[in-house]
């Protein structure tokens, strides 16, 4: 992209043409032919590195060569010139083409092998084709025979004559007619045939206008629209510039088809070449080619002639072919015309005809909507300009435009969507818009034909001074003004580009089925009609919420409730009513308002409830909670709302910012309400609400709490483990019952929790190492001391997490009693948690972040009996586990959407059934024992894992839900044992805990020693 001078390189520069079509304000939007194919009909194109992966022949693949009296050879290379300033590539060698990115299909004018590729071109994807030939006219001699020369150096041609050159036209129509109707033209009239079967099949033709003097007028085959008026839409004569402004001495003028021609540079135009060349330094001539010793070389030169500038204007349609990808060839046709820089006498003129094709307009849409009344009596062909209506189709992205046809296409750029057109637009026809998508007008359109809005959206952000009709499924937009409109059966009224004001110089009328659509906002804005008139013949006024503001950025927002907007207003009065009035929110209602000139809207909450959209219980917990917060009562200050009055004059209106309307106001009282609350209220449907709770709810906290608790079994279970070694009922430990031990364990751990209909899921891990010292300070009995420290991270449904500093200390100890070992203890945790989530729902976002500490203490007691033998040893065991979780205040900080809590708590209690087994590998240096455990674990109590919220600066408070633990689960574990030294043993293990809402799986290894 970049600004247009950027596009001035060297090889931009090299060809003064681009410049003077104002080529590089094209460039600097994007538009270079991208996508586009030109056709070339000429002689052949020469395989020139300008062309490298973009030229396609369909000839018979020889070159076009001439001989003079003395043999001497040269190559024709003028399709190869021609093609160059059409297309040839932006390399940075040479010189570029108008449409440097299209791609090129050429054929030959006369092609005698068995190929007819000329209807191979019609039946292509080429678009635009460019014809740089013609039929010369004689020149005069004298009594000598010797050619008569003007002063200027240019031979004395025969002047056509206009009523000539049509006759003759008219005396081919029927056998061209018939040509046309072939597969493959044939006849003595087979290139006009070619043309005119072009032409019918969609194709652009651009045509040299010829040589043969200022005073001369193009030939019969360049009349082709005088004996078929049906295609001059899809004609273009070129003549040729020798400047930006001036017209070459050697130019044919625009003559008789001056309403279809136009004017580009053509003179000393450098462009693509071919060289015939000898390779061995000799003569180039017929003995010298026979002999194989001559080729071909590309380069580059200077040529002159209509024939250099048909190809600016081929290269010209081929770039806005790119740029209004929906349109026709005949619109294109009609966009370079009307938008052609005026030259000589104003307007259409026998010289230049429409004037100097230029892009720098182009690019922003036509000029004029052209009908036979915007044509110069003298230059009318009849039968032509006979549509009324510039019908434009905006299709949609993705969607198919001229189906059915050779340049059958589907329309994937942004302007299939949207597109917008800056130009004043002028003429006596109208605008029809049809297709799915959006037009934009953004000029002083003066036009004098009707518009239509059939399909799609009609955006008037300048002026438009005729009647706007909207009917079937169109609809009129904008903030801009109309010098009427009329909104029939299937028609929409929604103005402004969201929220503005459409001006209405005269009537503005609502027929039964029509629709108004309005959009409000809370701060008393809201889309408005201002007009003279107003006949409301039924019709429905549709209620919308601007969407647009994140109310969640805010601590307070002016309520939508009590507001009451002035949705139409006029200086002339209100005729009639609207049928009825419809939003489209299950929690707002509306209501009209007829007085004087204006027509109000109303807004007030309607008997549903937010949580009866609500599905599950945290949904509907977190909708009451909200419903709480509805509007308080209007504050003292006053808020201005503009109220927009339509001005009186009619096309003064039009003209620059005089007679614009003025502005008034009125005074409102502000309602302010909780953005929370009033974000529910733009709710369509029952999903909107339920994503906006689920985000709203503050889960995570829950969350944490939840795996908190889950994960307390881990201190325990380090415990009892070492409590087995020390016991000697793991085999591998030579650590006696009278041994001092203290240990060390390395802790990770992994775990998820299966969302259900109610809590989103979430994932854990948890890592960190765990110290203990132990001594026996009684018979049979052992009393120890634990620490550690551990990280635990959560991430939870919508992009929320959690990370918790975890800090340990415990006590544990043992009894045994012979085969039987009782086993207990207790732990105490400090957890310093950082929360973070994302409130995303519609245009409402937020951050909410916290930082709070929390508290988890434990009771444990197990009981096991020892069942050993030779090979293994056997522990049946059952442990009751008792956990406290106490969370300190909770304070998000963030926007309207952050929650707070108060210190709260929540226990859980388990007992575990199970049996474990371990067997060991002796040998002389180092003893190995694996070991393994199955247990059942049984909860008991509540399952829910709940956390209490309230939204900051409320009372309302909630209560939010983890995913719940199962009531029953099953214990895994395994893990082996290598006793490094009779003072050392390094143990790893697996531990799984599988139910149907959890599963947690960790990994840990441990070093004890003793002392």
């Amino acid at each position: 992209m970049g600004v247009p001078d950027s596009w001035k390189t060297a090889e931009f520069n090299r060809q003064w043409g681009l410049k003077a079509i104002s080529a590089e304000f094209a460039y600097a939007r994007g538009y270079t032919g991208k996508g586009i194919t030109i056709g070339i009909i000429d002689n052949a194109i020469l395989s020139h590195s300008e062309f490298a992966g973009k030229l396609t022949r369909l000839d018979n693949g020889s070159y076009n060569f001439s001989y003079d009296k003395q043999d001497n050879m040269s190559f024709g290379d003028h399709g190869t010139h021609v093609a160059g300033i059409a297309a040839a590539k932006r390399d940075g060698t040479g010189m570029h083409g108008v449409a440097f990115d299209a791609d090129i299909i050429g054929t030959k004018l006369n092609d005698y092998g068995n190929r007819n590729g000329r209807e191979e071109l019609i039946q292509s994807a080429a678009r635009v084709i460019n014809n740089s030939w013609g039929i010369a006219p004689d020149i005069r001699r004298d009594a000598k025979g010797d050619i008569i020369w003007l002063p200027n150096g240019r031979p004395d041609y025969v002047a056509f004559v206009k009523n000539e050159v049509i006759a003759e036209m008219m005396r081919s129509k029927s056998s061209v007619e018939w040509g046309s109707e072939q597969p493959v033209p044939t006849g003595g009239h087979s290139a006009m045939s070619t043309l005119l079967r072009a032409a019918r099949h969609g194709k652009l033709i651009v045509f040299s206008a010829g040589n043969y003097n200022n005073y001369n007028i193009p030939e019969a085959q360049k009349s082709l629209p005088y004996a078929f008026p049906d295609v001059l839409n899809n004609y273009l004569i070129v003549t040729n510039l020798s400047d930006e402004n001036q017209l070459s001495v050697s130019s044919t003028s625009c003559g008789q088809t001056a309403s279809y021609c136009v004017s580009a540079p053509g003179s000393d135009i450098y462009s693509t070449v071919g060289r015939l060349e000898s390779n061995t330094g000799g003569a180039v001539n017929r003995e010298a080619y026979n002999k194989g010793e001559l080729s071909v070389n590309p380069g580059y030169g200077n040529k002159s002639g209509t024939s250099m500038a048909a190809p600016h204007v081929t290269g010209v349609a081929a770039v806005l072919m790119q740029r209004f990808p929906y349109m026709s060839a005949d619109q294109i046709s009609a966009v370079i015309k009307t938008t052609a820089t005026d030259l000589g006498v104003a307007g259409i003129d026998n010289l230049f005809g429409w004037g100097r094709v230029n892009l720098r307009d182009a690019i922003n849409g036509p000029k004029m909507f052209i009908t036979q009344e915007d044509i110069p009596q003298e230059y009318y062909v009849p039968g032509s300009y006979s549509e009324k209506q510039f019908v434009v189709n905006i299709p949609g992205l993705g969607n198919i435009v001229e189906p059915g046809t050779s340049v059958e296409r589907r329309c994937t750029s942004s302007e299939c969507d949207f597109d917008s057109w800056s130009n004043d637009i002028s003429g006596h026809g109208g605008l029809t818009k049809t297709g799915a998508g959006t037009l934009a007008l953004l000029g002083n359109n003066t036009y004098r034909g009707n518009t239509w809005v059939k399909q799609g959206v009609l955006a008037i952000n300048g002026s438009v001074a005729s009647n706007v009709y909207i009917e079937n499924s169109g609809t009129l937009s904008g903030e801009g003004t109309v010098g009427a409109f009329r909104a029939v059966r299937g028609g929409s009224v929604a103005p402004g580009n969201g929220i503005g004001t459409l001006h209405v110089l005269h009537d503005a009328i609502f027929d039964r089925g029509s629709q108004y659509n309005v959009e409000v906002a809370d701060n008393g804005r809201s889309d408005k009609i201002a007009a003279r008139r107003v006949f409301l013949n039924g019709g429905s006024v549709n209620v919308s919420l601007e969407r647009s503001q994140n109310l969640l950025s805010q601590n307070e927002a002016q309520s939508l409730l009590g507001n009451k907007y002035t949705i139409l207003t006029t200086t002339d009065g209100v005729n009639g009513r609207f049928e009825n009035a419809n939003p489209s929110y299950p929690f707002v209602k509306v209501a009209l308002d007829y007085q004087g000139n204006d027509v109000g809207l109303g807004i007030t909450r309607t008997d549903a409830r937010f949580d009866s959209l609500a599905s599950t219980e945290n949904e509907k917990a977190v909708a009451r909670a909200v419903e709480t917060l509805n509007a308080t009562e209007p504050v003292t200050e006053t808020v201005k709302r503009s109220v927009a009055a339509p001005t009186a004059e009619a096309l003064s209106a039009l003209q620059g910012d005089e007679g614009k309307a003025q502005a008034a106001t009125e005074d409102a009282g502000v309602v302010t309400g909780h953005p929370v609350y009033e974000s529910f209220l733009g709710f369509t449907s029952a999903r909107e609400l339920q994503q906006a709770t689920r985000q709203l709810s503050g889960q995570i906290h829950a969350d944490m709490a939840s795996a908190q608790i889950n994960e307390s079994r881990y201190l325990r279970d380090a415990a009892t483990e070492r409590l087995r070694q020390a016991e000697g009922r793991r085999i591998a430990s030579d650590i006696k019952a009278d041994d001092n031990g203290a240990w060390a364990k390395l802790l990770g751990n992994w775990g998820h929790a299966s969302g259900n209909d109610n809590a989103t899921g979430y994932q854990t891990s948890t890592y960190g190492v765990l110290l203990g010292l132990d001594s026996e300070l009684f018979d049979d009995g052992r009393l120890g001391v634990m620490t550690g420290y551990t990280r635990t991270s959560l991430d939870g449904g919508y992009q929320s997490d959690a990370h918790s500093d975890n800090y340990h200390l415990g006590l544990y100890g043992d009894k045994r009693f012979g085969a039987l070992a009782l086993r207990a203890g207790g732990t105490y945790t400090w957890h310093r948690i950082d929360t973070s989530r994302s409130v995303n729902y519609g245009a409402q976002s937020d951050r909410e972040k916290a930082k709070y500490n929390a508290r988890t203490g434990q009771l444990f007691i197990e009981s096991g009996y020892d069942w050993s033998s030779d090979a293994v040893n056997l522990e049946p065991f059952a442990n009751l586990a008792y956990t406290h979780y106490r969370n300190e205040e909770i304070n998000e900080q963030g926007g309207a959407a952050a929650l707070r809590g108060d210190k709260q708590s929540q226990s859980a209690t388990a007992s575990t059934l199970g049996l474990r087994a371990d067997t060991e590998w002796q040998t002389d240096s180092v003893a190995i024992a694996l070991r393994g455990e199955l247990g059942w674990q049984h909860q008991y109590g509540k399952l829910e894992r709940k956390t209490q919220l309230m939204f900051k600066r409320t009372d309302a408070a909630f209560d939010v839900n983890s995913v719940p633990v199962s009531r029953d689960g099953a214990i895994l574990k395994a893990g082996v044992d290598v006793s490094i030294n009779k003072n050392a043993v390094l143990s790893l293990g697996y531990g799984g805990q599988l139910s149907s809402n959890h599963q947690d799986n960790s990994v840990n290894a441990g070093l004890t020693w003793r002392f």
